[in-house]
């Protein structure tokens, strides 16, 4: 931090510190908050469900618990190539948007779409093919594979759902609202976390039933977070362009039914 300030305030020769712009902006500040705050309640929910989890599974012990701490970790690092993806999906995409290039910007979603599945995919074979050697890498206790390795092969049917989630949060980023990417995370409140409770409590529970349920709500999030996309675009990228087109050819778009008034 010292050697970046050091660089910024003696080499820096395009950005200059002003301290009569130091006073807080308010107004912007609010834009950053209300794009912000939505973002980073998705980490909240991710806190919530895992610690849930945590709690529905304790009565199997603490080897259940520690292959599913693994299991865990090593879906979030094979994670990290496709949130870098959606993390770059981002600012192209934002850009565009700000130009209003409205077609580079769906144009950005179907890359990043296509891509991020892809790497799932071949993600997802992987934890088919062998799961426990991802488990062994931090430890060859028998129980603990016992758990981690079927917990990868269940979750791993999820991980394109996952790539799109990513994504579709991405170009609500972009597009400067974040709440529907917020609201599709808290759906899984009530999809998984109230239903893992309820099943905790039967005599037949197992943990399975908890994977396979993480599996169905997941799939369910991507499926909300598509069609909470698809109404943002046609909001902010279909209707504008058409509007655009009419002004840009002399016509008004007439509302169905208003011809006779």
């Amino acid at each position: 931090m010292v050697c970046l300030w050091v660089y910024f305030a003696r080499l820096e020769h395009y950005v200059a510190l002003h301290p009569r712009e130091w006073r807080p902006h308010w107004g912007l500040i609010g834009r950053i908050l209300n794009i912000g705050l939505p973002a980073g309640g998705e980490f909240l929910m991710i806190f919530v469900i895992l610690g849930v989890i945590y709690l529905v599974i304790r009565a199997f012990g603490p080897a259940a618990q520690a292959g599913f701490g693994i299991g865990g970790r090593v879906m979030q690092a094979m994670f990290l190539p496709v949130m870098a993806i959606a993390f770059a999906v981002t600012p192209v995409a934002g850009q565009n948007y700000g130009a209003r290039r409205f077609g580079r910007v769906k144009e950005t979603f179907r890359t990043g779409a296509i891509i991020s599945s892809v790497l799932m995919l071949f993600i997802t074979l992987a934890c088919q093919w062998h799961p426990e050697w991802f488990i062994q890498i931090f430890t060859r206790a028998p129980d603990v594979v016992a758990v981690g390795a079927p917990y990868l092969r269940i979750i791993s049917w999820n991980f394109v759902a996952t790539g799109l989630i990513f994504t579709c949060s991405g170009l609500f980023q972009a597009l400067g609202n974040t709440w529907p990417s917020l609201l599709s995370s808290a759906s899984r409140l009530l999809t998984f976390v109230i239903p893992v409770v309820l099943l905790s409590q039967q005599p037949h529970f197992s943990l399975t039933k908890v994977w396979y349920l993480s599996v169905a709500t997941v799939t369910l999030q991507a499926l909300t977070s598509l069609t909470l996309l698809m109404w943002e675009f046609r909001r902010k990228l279909d209707a504008p362009a058409t509007a655009e087109r009419g002004a840009a050819t002399g016509t008004v778009a007439i509302a169905p039914g208003s011809e006779g008034n």
